[in-house]
Order: C-alpha cells, then sequence, then structure tokens
C-alpha cells in the first residue's frame, strides 16, 4: 500500500473530525470535499480513517474513525469511468460483501428492480439506501463512515441515493465523506451534492509544500525541495511525482533538478486527459499560452503566464479561453493569461519538453537571433540552447545579451543557460553569479542558492567567491535559512574591501542587520565603527545615506538616543534623491526609529512600488514589511493589518520566512491590541520556530507580545507581566528594541495593575528618554500614560492623564487615546467621580466600536454602567463600528466612480489593500455593491 503524506490539511482534517464526532453522537450528516487533479482529495478521506499524529495535530483534538469510542462500520466506494453508466453499480460496489441485510428490503428491492430492468424512483432508492444504512449500524455498533472517492465518476442514480440519504441522516449515526473533483466535465454529478456541505481544497503554501518533499525523501536536499514546491504550486500529487522522479544528485542538489513532470507521470497524463476535453478553440488557445508562457515572462507570483496581445496577434478571441476558465485552468487578469497549475502549461505543449524545461519548437525567421524585440531574440535563443550539446559561446552571448531587457525571474533563466554554454570558466562563473542574483531577485532564493552552491571551476577569482558570499547572506538572511549569515556577510565584506568599498559597505550593513534581527544589538556597534572607517568625503548619496543610517543606529544602541536622532533626520532628507529600492527600506526604517512615521510609510510604500515595477519580488515583502510596522506606529491599525497580510502573502511566495514570520508577529500584535484572541493566536501560531534561528527572532517577541497584550485586555496582568518580563529582562545585551521599546507601555500597565510600581519605573526611564528625543506625540502621550498610572498622589495622576490625551490628540492615534480614556475613566470611576469619568469613557466606547474592539467595548460598556450611564449589553455587541478616517477618504472617493487602482493611486496605497479596506468598508456598513455603497456615503 502506497504510503499516504499529509501537509498543510489541519482545518480539512477538523472539519471531517467534526463530522465524525457529531454523527458518533447521533448526529450524522456529510462533507464534500472537491478540488482539482492531484490537490490531495483522496489521501485526505484516507488520513480521516486512521489517528492523527501527533506532530500534526492542531490545538483542537482531532477525530478520526479509528480513535472513536466504538470502532466505526467503514464503508468505501471510488467512482470508476467504465461504470459510470451503469445504473447503481457504484452502491451496489459499496455494499458489496456487507451483511445480508444491507440487501435485504428496501435496498435489496433497488437492486432487484435494477435487474429486472425497471427504474427505480429516485425518492424510493435515496430511502432505501438511507435505510441500508441505518441497517448496518446499530447500538452495539459504532457510526456508519462512508466514504465516496471520484465522485464525478459515479454513476448519477448511485450518487442521488447518497446523496439524498446524506441530506436525511441528520438523526443518525452516520456520515457519508464525499471527494470530487470540480471541473466542467463533472459538473453533473457536482450538481446532485448540491446543498451538501462543501469544502474546496487550497494549494499548499511553499513552507507545506517543502515539509511535505521532506516527509516523502528525507534526503532531499532544502532548496531542491524550494525549487520543486515553486514548480507545483502547491499540489501535493505533483510534488510527489517530481520528487519521486530525481536520481540521488538531484535529490542532493549536486544536479539541477527536471523543470516539469516526467513523460511517463499519471499527473501529466490526467493533464493531458482534461486538455483532450476542452473544446478544439481552447485546445488550440491553450498549446499557443503554454508555448509562449514556458519562454516569456512569470506573473507576479512566478507562475508560466503569457500576454493576451500574443494570443489576438494570431487570431484567437478572447471567448476561447472562457472553458479553461471554468475549469480552473487559467484566470486572464491585468491582460495577461496566468496559468494556475503550473505544471499544466509544460504538459499542454504539443512535444515533451526537454530536460532544461524549453520546448523543441523550431525558430523562426523571425525569432533568429539578432533580428526581433528581445523578448522574440531570447525565446529563440531559448529554444536553440534547449538543442544544444556542448559551449556555444555565440549563442551564450545571445542569451546574455536577451537577459539584460526582460524581467530577472527570465533573465536568471537566460543567464544559467549562458553560463552552461560558456567555454571560459572565468565567464562562466561570472553568469551563474548573475543568473543566482536575478532568480533572488525575482523571488527564486532556492534556485538562486543551488546556482551559488554550485562549484566554481579553478581559477575563478576570489572576488567573485566574495561576491556569492555577499549573495548567499543576504539570502539567508531573508529566509531565516542558517542563523550564522552574519559571518558570512562580514567575511564578504573583508574580501570585497580592497576591491570594492561600496559593495564591501552594503556586506557590513546586511551583516548588521542580521545581529538586529536575532536581537545581538550588543555586537552592533563594533561593526559599524568597522563600516564607518570606510566613509570617504566624496561618497555618493545613497553611500552617505547609509554611513548617516549606521551612525544613527549605533549611537541609539548605544544608548546615546539624542546623537543618534540627527544623523537619522539626515537620512530621510537624502532619501529624496535615492530611487533604490533596499536604500528606501533601510530609510523608512530610521524613519520608524525616531518617530517619523508618515514620511517611513510613504517612503516604505515607495520602496515596494519601484521594486515592484522592476520585477524584483525580493524586495517588495521586505518593504511591505517596513510599511506595516510604520502604519501600526501611526495607529492605522487597518492598514497595518492589510498591509502585513500582503508582505506575508508575498514573503511567503518568494520563500522568504524570515519576513514573513515578521509580518505574522505584527498581524498578532495589531490584533491582540484589538483583544481579537482567535485571530492573533492563530498569527503566532504561524510563526513556527526553525531550529537554532527562530530562537531569539523578532517574530517570536513580537508574539509573546501579542499575547501579553490579549492578556491585558482579558484583565489577567500577572499573566502579561510575566510574559513581556522574559522579552525585557535578556542576557548578555541581547534583546529586541523595536519590541521592547514599543511594548513598555504594556508592561508598565500590567505591573501597576499587580501593584508592584517599582519595577515599573525602572524600564520607564528608556522609553521617556527615547520619546522625547523623538518628540513623536504618540509616544510622549503613552510615556504620560505610564506616569499617571504610577503617580503617588490623585492630583499628579489627574495632570498626567490630561496631557496624555492632549498629546494624543496632537498625534492623532485614536486607539491608544481610547485606551488612555479608558484607564482615566475607571480611575475617575473608582474615586467616585462618575459624571467626570463618563465623560472619558463614552468617548472611549465610540472609538472601540469603531475599530471593532468588542472586548474593550464591552469593558467599557460595564465601566459606563457601573458609573450610572444607560449602556445595554446588546446594543455593545450588536453596534456596527464606522469607519476610520482612512476608510471614509476610500469610500468617498469609490462612492465618486473611483476604482481601487485610481483609489491607490490618490491615497499612496496598492490596489490589493484598497480592496481589503473595501471589503471591510462594505462589511461595517452592511451593503453588498458599489451602488449601495454612493448611495449610504452621499
Amino acid at each position: 500500500m502506497q504510503k499516504v503524506f499529509l501537509r498543510g490539511r489541519d482545518a480539512d482534517r477538523a472539519a471531517i473530525a467534526t463530522l465524525l464526532a457529531a454523527a458518533a453522537e447521533g448526529r450524522g450528516g456529510a462533507l464534500v470535499v472537491a478540488g482539482p487533479v492531484g490537490i490531495g482529495r483522496t489521501a485526505l478521506l484516507a488520513a480521516s480513517s486512521s489517528p492523527v499524529p501527533a506532530s500534526v495535530a492542531s490545538p483542537a483534538s482531532f477525530v478520526s474513525s479509528a480513535s472513536l469510542a466504538v470502532p466505526a462500520v467503514e464503508l468505501s466506494v471510488t467512482g470508476c469511468p467504465a461504470e459510470s453508466g451503469l445504473p447503481y453499480a457504484a452502491l451496489h460496489r459499496l455494499l458489496a460483501g456487507r451483511p445480508q441485510a444491507a440487501f435485504d428490503g428496501a435496498a435489496g428491492g433497488v437492486f432487484g428492480r435494477c435487474h429486472d430492468g425497471a427504474v427505480p424512483d429516485r425518492l424510493a432508492a435515496g430511502l432505501a439506501t438511507l435505510a441500508a444504512l441505518r441497517g448496518l449500524g446499530g447500538k452495539a455498533r459504532g457510526p456508519v463512515v462512508c466514504r465516496i472517492d471520484d465522485a464525478q465518476w459515479l454513476d448519477r442514480p448511485s450518487l442521488d441515493a447518497l446523496a439524498l440519504a446524506a441530506r436525511r441522516a441528520g438523526g443518525d449515526r452516520i456520515a457519508l465523506l464525499f471527494a470530487l473533483r470540480d471541473t466542467p466535465a463533472c459538473a453533473g454529478n457536482e450538481a446532485s451534492l448540491a446543498g451538501l456541505p462543501y469544502r474546496r481544497l487550497a494549494p499548499l503554501d511553499l513552507r507545506d509544500s517543502r515539509d511535505l518533499l521532506t516527509d516523502a525523501v528525507p534526503d532531499l536536499a532544502g532548496d531542491v525541495a524550494g525549487v520543486l514546491a515553486g514548480m507545483a504550486g502547491g499540489n501535493p500529487r505533483a510534488l510527489i511525482e517530481l520528487a519521486g522522479a530525481l536520481h540521488a544528485e538531484q535529490r542532493h542538489g549536486q544536479a539541477a533538478p527536471p523543470d516539469t513532470l516526467p513523460r511517463d507521470s499519471p499527473l501529466r497524463r490526467e493533464y493531458r486527459a482534461v486538455l483532450r476535453a476542452l473544446p478544439d478553440a481552447t485546445r488550440r488557445v491553450l498549446l499557443l499560452s503554454a508555448t509562449a508562457a514556458l519562454t516569456g515572462a512569470r506573473s507576479p507570483d512566478a507562475r508560466p503566464s503569457c500576454g493576451v496581445a500574443v494570443l489576438l496577434a494570431a487570431g484567437h478571441r478572447p471567448a476561447d479561453l472562457a472553458a479553461a476558465e471554468r475549469a480552473d485552468l487559467v484566470h486572464v487578469d491585468d491582460g495577461r493569461v496566468r496559468f494556475v497549475p503550473p505544471l499544466f502549461a509544460p504538459s499542454c505543449t504539443p512535444r515533451p519538453p526537454s530536460p532544461s524545461g524549453t520546448p523543441r519548437i523550431a525558430s523562426s525567421p523571425a525569432c533568429r537571433p539578432g533580428a526581433g524585440e528581445p523578448g522574440a531574440v531570447l525565446t529563440s535563443a531559448l529554444h536553440l540552447a534547449a538543442v544544444a550539446d556542448g559551449p556555444d559561446d555565440a549563442l551564450a552571448g545571445v542569451l546574455a545579451d536577451a537577459a539584460a531587457d526582460v524581467p530577472p525571474a527570465l533573465a536568471a533563466t537566460a543567464l544559467r543557460h549562458a553560463a552552461a554554454l560558456t567555454g571560459a570558466p572565468v565567464l562562466a562563473a561570472s553568469r551563474t553569479l548573475a543568473a543566482a542574483r536575478l532568480a533572488w531577485r525575482g523571488g527564486e532564493p532556492h534556485q538562486a542558492r543551488m546556482l551559488l552552491r554550485s562549484v566554481f571551476a579553478p581559477g575563478v577569482p576570489e572576488h567573485l567567491h566574495a561576491e556569492r558570499e555577499l549573495l548567499l547572506g543576504e539570502i539567508d538572511l531573508r529566509t531565516g535559512a542558517s542563523g550564522g549569515e552574519q559571518h558570512t556577510l562580514i567575511a564578504a565584506a573583508g574580501r570585497l574591501i580592497t576591491r570594492d568599498r561600496q559593495r564591501s559597505l552594503g556586506a557590513l550593513m546586511l551583516a548588521g542587520e542580521a545581529l538586529l534581527a536575532t536581537g545581538r544589538h550588543d555586537q552592533f556597534t563594533a561593526l559599524a565603527d568597522r563600516a564607518l572607517r570606510l566613509r570617504r568625503p566624496d561618497d555618493p548619496v545613497g553611500a552617505v545615506l547609509l554611513f548617516e543610517h549606521l551612525a544613527g543606529v549605533s549611537a541609539l544602541f548605544s544608548g546615546e538616543l539624542s546623537r543618534g536622532v540627527e544623523p537619522l533626520r539626515r537620512v530621510l532628507h537624502l532619501a529624496a534623491a535615492i530611487d533604490d529600492p533596499p536604500t528606501l527600506v533601510r530609510a523608512a526604517a530610521a524613519g520608524i526609529l525616531i518617530g517619523e512615521d508618515q514620511q517611513a510609510y510613504r517612503l516604505a510604500v515607495r520602496a515596494a512600488r519601484l521594486a515592484g515595477g522592476a520585477g524584483d519580488r525580493a524586495s517588495v515583502p521586505h518593504a511591505l514589511d517596513l510599511a506595516a510596522t510604520a502604519a501600526f506606529a501611526l495607529g492605522d491599525l487597518d492598514l497595518a493589518v492589510a498591509t502585513a497580510t500582503e508582505g506575508q502573502r508575498l514573503a511567503a511566495a518568494t520563500g522568504q520566512d524570515a519576513i514573513a514570520d515578521n509580518c505574522r508577529g505584527m498581524l498578532a500584535v495589531v490584533l491582540g491590541m484589538l483583544g481579537d484572541g482567535p485571530a492573533s493566536q492563530a498569527w503566532a501560531r504561524r510563526c513556527r520556530a526553525r531550529a537554532g534561528v527562530d530562537v531569539d527572532s523578532q517574530a517570536r517577541a513580537m508574539c509573546v507580545w501579542a499575547a501579553a497584550l490579549l492578556d491585558v485586555a482579558e484583565g489577567r496582568y500577572a499573566d502579561a507581566a510575566g510574559r513581556l518580563w522574559g522579552v525585557m529582562r535578556t542576557a548578555g545585551g541581547r534583546g529586541h528594541l523595536g519590541v521592547q521599546i514599543p511594548a513598555t507601555p504594556t508592561l508598565v500597565e500590567a505591573v501597576a495593575r499587580c501593584g508592584d510600581r517599582a519595577p515599573a519605573r525602572e524600564i520607564l526611564w528608556a522609553y521617556d528618554l527615547w520619546a522625547s528625543c523623538t518628540a513623536n506625540p504618540t509616544w510622549l502621550a503613552l510615556s504620560a500614560r505610564c506616569h499617571a498610572l504610577l503617580a503617588d498622589t490623585e492630583d499628579e495622576a489627574d495632570d498626567r492623564f490630561r496631557e496624555a490625551i492632549r498629546l494624543h490628540l496632537a498625534g492623532d492615534s485614536p486607539f491608544a487615546r481610547a485606551r488612555t480614556e479608558l484607564l482615566y475613566g475607571e480611575e475617575l470611576r473608582r474615586r467616585r467621580h462618575p459624571a467626570a469619568a463618563r465623560e472619558h469613557l463614552r468617548r472611549a466606547l465610540a472609538t472601540f466600536e469603531q475599530f471593532g474592539a468588542a472586548p474593550w467595548a464591552q469593558r467599557t460598556a460595564a465601566e459606563l454602567r457601573a458609573a450610572g450611564d444607560h449602556v445595554s449589553p446588546a446594543s455593545v455587541e450588536e453596534a456596527r463600528p464606522a469607519l476610520t478616517a482612512q476608510q471614509a477618504r476610500i469610500a468617498e472617493l469609490v462612492a465618486g466612480g473611483a476604482t481601487n487602482r485610481e483609489v491607490a493611486e490618490v491615497l499612496f496605497l496598492s490596489p490589493r489593500t484598497v480592496d481589503h479596506h473595501l471589503r471591510n468598508i462594505f462589511t461595517r456598513l452592511g451593503v453588498r455593491s458599489r451602488t449601495e455603497l454612493a448611495k449610504v456615503v452621499s
């Protein structure tokens, strides 16, 4: 029996567990699990019949049919295309071999009438099936669990009967699990299951894909797993078949893996069968699209894609793709045809691809090297490279030249082939290095690392080895791969210093970032001093910015805050003349450190846009990570959530686990601040530890802060203090100041509520110093709030609370102001000043309702009632949250007829962020369309 590997299906398994547990208690039902070819429907059904390993169990306990108190009566049937035209063939196979009682009475009557040539009534057949299933159960037995796999190939009468039984099993100990391929060819059978609970299996993310590959092939090198995961697009069967076709050298990363499924792949055959079932016009346009996509630019998510203009020029119509879109094979948007299953494209090509993955299609005269547009030249050159059987310096030169005019991912492919065709070892190494750099920028870190770890020939100059170390260190830093990247980067800086001072500076900047990413700011100052010795009077503006950044950050982390602020202000001034995304990201980080949050947000978004426009998929997530942090510092929690959500998605899609975890940590903090426990905890759980790396990461520290915020929201002050002391009190000068400083007000509140004020005063001085040096109104307001909580007299507390509220208004931080007003209102009520307390509590309640912060709204409403105001619990729960200032502006623009893209340009957001806000606006206002929104806004 083939071993079943299952990853990334915890939610789906939990849904099945819920069904089985309910059936065991006499509350039967059904679940339809659907998805495309190879997505893992059969594996999921198989896993539901065996206990769930503890290693993959989620916090909610899973139930399987094997783990029920009384073992279930197991029935299973798999659809058979050859019998799909035989009425009740599947039902007969389902019950075959069961006790004779299953065939007696009503069920036996159904089969008997079929054998007599009569057609049973559909209702009678369904009820007879239900009776048969009931007969198999009983009080002495466990529930009856039916697994119906490949339901798209069941004969229609059997499926109708089983579906009818499923709809009427609510009072029985019966569970029916249907697995269905949801394609247009199976639409008839899908209609039979209408009305039953339905789950469509999503593709696995990159991390789960890599884990699945490791389960299946334990000796698979990590970067090979990463490359295969990117190729498979989250399809589990594709992953297993790709890994199964590797020979030993490919598994260990010593030879390049294949670029597509093996020729004898069952999944490949199924893709071809899907293609044959489509209309002729659709097949023709898909063949052309696949050919163009495999040698053209990829879509932003790295899936094969081609321009619609290519198809129109060949005489095809957009309507020709309709059947393929309905089958979820392609998506058409922004003028491009994007293949949804990435490996479907090479499976569509008229002949099997070559080992390099490039189809062997003869070059037309218009596409010969040296003729036509750069894209056409590159297409032709790639075709020729696919059939080359040895070095070809002329063709390698054509590939290298053409790579200069195409997006990074495609350019990396061109240079990889060019390096393989280059006879001179030094030039081949240089082209390999360039290919790796472009693969990294194109969002393929594992491909880049495999190229970098290929052995350079003897005689390769020292500086190329140094450049190789520099790029490896950068990739490891962003992906969180090793934890020792600072040593690689420092070594690279030393080897580059005599040849290229600017590149040496870049290596030291990255090394410093690696130290800060793991909380080792105690080592940062020495590194900064080493880098600052490279400074020269005639440095270009980009280098000047980096040196100022180093000087400022070094001073801050040395405790000399007043000396560090001015260099960082100069960084923000210099950034106006910079168009390099990584440098702009560093400028944004400087802005956050000194409280210039609005400017930091604009710089980070500008970096993301410039990187996205250049096809630099590696830099976009890093920029969004900083943008989300700046939005959070601004107090725009909705914007922080939208930006961090997009940042973690893009980081995960490009294998940058460290950045993805930073964004997830930010989401956990924001949602924890709002008191949304389930959502905050879910994001925190996704910050999974990576052995030896994640223990000291900023993301983990943020998750601790998020848990403490939830503790405070629920009144568990001692728990909150205990968590945060672990973040604040670190040994050897380590720790994350980027978490320690902003989390200080949370710790002070928790400690003050526990009645132990002395420790809180000890840590508040650093926060006070930071706030005063930056003069940020929100930070100063939070400082005043902390002092109010620690005040020795009522008059001092009053003065501090009033100062905090005044500063909150100046800093435009509504949620932080509401928290301060709640604390002041609670204080006033305890002092028996109910009228004054109500004034603050009412404003706080309105703000909490606006943010949808239910726990805080309920707590404030309770305080208002205690202060003599009339606030019913129902009104708090039912109140619809109002719009934030930014949401109101977006609603106004959309109501005026602006598109998402136009709104994005006006507000300096991404279209995806606008879409996120718009969905929240619709929910908050209770509208379903732009037309309804226009009526409400007007």
